[in-house]
């Protein structure tokens, strides 16, 4: 998959730098904004998914079917939003219909849409 096919529920990586020491890691995180929006601009609109056990945030979404999203263990989206270059991301999997579903209602209640 090219960075220029990223569409909203594909999950994909990216590395993250660390704040506070040098260095970074890959993270987790699910495609927000449209395909079309990704290859116009080069950027796209995530959420990040955090481990299952990390401390409960306001509007976090457990990923039932994390395997099959591409993701080896029990995750939640986070919704903490912020954008990254499509060439920095490398897709793993995609969102179930059912966790595609809870997400788009999580984004709702966020966003008042």
């Amino acid at each position: 998959m090219s960075d220029a096919s990223l569409s909203p529920h594909d999950v994909a990586v990216v590395h993250v730098p660390f704040i506070e020491r040098e260095g970074g890691r890959k993270r987790p995180v699910v495609i927000l904004s449209s395909q079309e929006a990704n290859k116009a601009t080069g950027v796209a609109v995530v959420a990040m998914i955090t481990r299952g056990d990390a401390p409960a945030w306001h509007g976090d979404m457990t990923i039932s079917h994390y395997e099959e999203a591409g993701l080896r263990k029990p995750c939640k989206i986070r919704m903490k939003l912020y954008t990254v270059e499509t060439a920095e991301l490398t897709p793993v999997g995609r969102l179930q219909t059912a966790d595609r579903s809870a997400l788009t209602s999580g984004l709702r209640r966020l966003l008042a849409l």
